[in-house]
């Protein structure tokens, strides 16, 4: 692929990932609306209003600071894979393996979990919740790709791979009514069974299956775990899913309370980053 090919690739794909959002996530609502499923509209105006502030503050900061420190990886790179189908693959396996590091840390540090915890507030499955984030995910979610250029991925097919893994992660979260159990796929890809599993507060879904495309991390790394019940989405938090000041301070108020009841620097050190589960109510 030539560098003008790639570039006008890169121009389509980063507005198709939100105009793909945009129409999938009204297309759902109007079919469930046909078919009467009940819908929490509060709660869908609040992922909405989140999802506004987090690929908003995202797509700024990539503008102003991000994708400027990926050429300067890029400047520095220990390899050069060019621009055809090797930097794309290798460009995309590397990016999902730090969307699943990513992820795991989000649900196993508890300064993260404040940042992600924002997607977890949804107590219904279905494409809106796809773009419910934290109004600050720009702070720490970028660090995890930045350098992939360094090992020869130019940063323009880094994004375009990240454009798709994007509309991917809210296919996904596609509600039930509409995908069930996709079989040997479930097993493989990130299907929308799958990440069910991975949105379900319950005992035996929680942090399980962190992949965004592939579930092969999860199986490396003994986190995958099938749908088998019906997921019970949510926070074990109490939080009103419909309102977006509190998904988006809740959880940085909880860890500000833990935080001053620490004693010692020991203890506030672990308030910190200690896993979010057991003493402040889990990471789901």
């Amino acid at each position: 692929m030539s560098p003008d090919s790639l570039e006008r690739l890169l121009a389509l794909a980063i507005p198709a990932t939100y105009v793909v959002s945009v129409a999938v996530i009204l297309g759902e609502f109007l079919a469930l609306r046909r078919l009467a499923v009940p819908v929490d509209r509060r709660a869908g105006k609040a992922s909405l209003l989140s999802g506004g502030l987090s690929f908003g503050g995202l797509a700024l900061a990539n503008r102003l600071v991000f994708v400027g420190l990926m050429h300067v990886a890029w400047a520095h790179r220990l390899a050069d894979l060019g621009l055809g189908l090797l930097a794309f693959g290798v460009g995309f396996v590397v990016y999902d393996l730090m969307f699943w590091v990513a992820h795991v840390a989000g649900h196993r540090v508890r300064l993260l979990w404040c940042f992600h915890a924002v997607h977890h507030t949804s107590e219904e499955m279905r494409l809106v919740a796809a773009v419910r984030g934290s109004a600050l995910d720009f702070v720490y979610l970028p660090w995890f790709f930045v350098w992939i250029p360094l090992l020869g991925v130019h940063p323009s097919v880094v994004l375009i791979v990240e454009a798709f893994g994007r509309i991917w992660g809210v296919l996904t979260h596609v509600h039930p009514r509409f995908v069930g159990r996709l079989g040997a796929l479930d097993r493989w890809l990130v299907t929308p069974s799958v990440h069910r599993v991975h949105h379900g507060r319950n005992p035996a879904y929680i942090d399980q299956n962190f992949g965004e495309v592939l579930t092969l991390w999860d199986h490396l790394f003994g986190t995958w775990a099938p749908e088998v019940e019906p997921p019970d989405y949510g926070v074990l938090e109490p939080v009103d899913a419909g309102s977006l000041a509190d998904i988006q301070l809740s959880p940085w108020r909880d860890l500000w309370r833990d935080v001053r009841a620490a004693s010692g620097l020991g203890g506030r050190l672990r308030a910190l980053f200690a896993s979010p589960g057991g003493a402040y109510g889990g990471s789901v």
